[in-house]
């Protein structure tokens, strides 16, 4: 039996069609579900790891495309989650590969954890690709490549590139998607955690950010009583 098809034998096991709806209902429906939550998926993802070899990173970058191809979007989360194994084998040329997968049955859910798990720590093992690369997604017509561009820089705290950062919120600042104005508004509240005044300033300084994109910066420095 293929590495996939243990997945999906093992992952049926724990298929759960009530709590499936709701979950599908969540992302609009666009995708099919197990319906496994987040903290069991997470448990069972560690189990099957731990029961069956993990192929070579070659054959594992073959393997997620496969699962990607199917409906149920757990097994998305597994793909991304098998490529994250080989992280120390990761190549600069890689970054083409990881961009498809963004690409990939997008939307939020997805384009977020490939940013997070993959992008963030690609680029800080290849800080040198990072401008090249993600100024051509802030520019793309894409919504999720601008959105990568804008929030993979979300764990870096006092190692953001502000540069990086600025140019890619400006260049996308008056974009109507809500996915984009969250994102800005994302990157920003993030970053306020690491200096709220740099943040206050970029917003007074820069009219042309959208309402939701404000709002969504200064939540966690209004909670903090940093806002005057």
């Amino acid at each position: 039996m293929d590495y996939v098809s243990k997945a999906q034998q093992f992952f049926e096991k724990h298929r759960d069609e009530e709590a499936a709806v709701p979950m599908a209902k969540y992302m609009k429906n666009q995708f099919d579900f197990l319906g496994i939550s987040a903290v069991k998926r997470k448990e069972l993802f560690k189990v099957f790891f731990n029961t069956f070899p993990i192929p070579d990173y070659e054959t594992c970058k073959n393997l997620a495309k496969e699962l990607f191809n199917l409906p149920e979007r757990e097994y998305h989360y597994f793909a991304i989650q098998l490529l994250t194994k080989h992280k120390k084998r990761w190549s600069p040329t890689d970054i083409i590969y990881f961009e498809s997968l963004i690409l990939t049955k997008s939307w939020w859910d997805s384009v977020d954890l490939i940013s997070s798990r993959i992008i963030s720590l690609f680029f800080k093992k290849y800080p040198n690709l990072a401008v090249a690369m993600t100024d051509a997604w802030s520019q793309s017509k894409n919504i999720w490549l601008k959105r990568v561009s804008i929030i993979y820089q979300l764990s870096y705290k006092e190692n953001t590139n502000l540069d990086i950062l600025t140019r890619h919120i400006l260049e996308n600042a008056n974009h109507s998607e809500f996915f984009i104005q969250k994102a800005i508004g994302w990157a920003l509240r993030e970053y306020s955690k690491t200096d709220h005044r740099w943040v206050l300033n970029f917003i007074i300084k820069n009219t042309t950010l959208k309402p939701l994109s404000k709002r969504e910066a200064i939540k966690w420095m209004d909670n903090k009583g940093l806002i005057e």
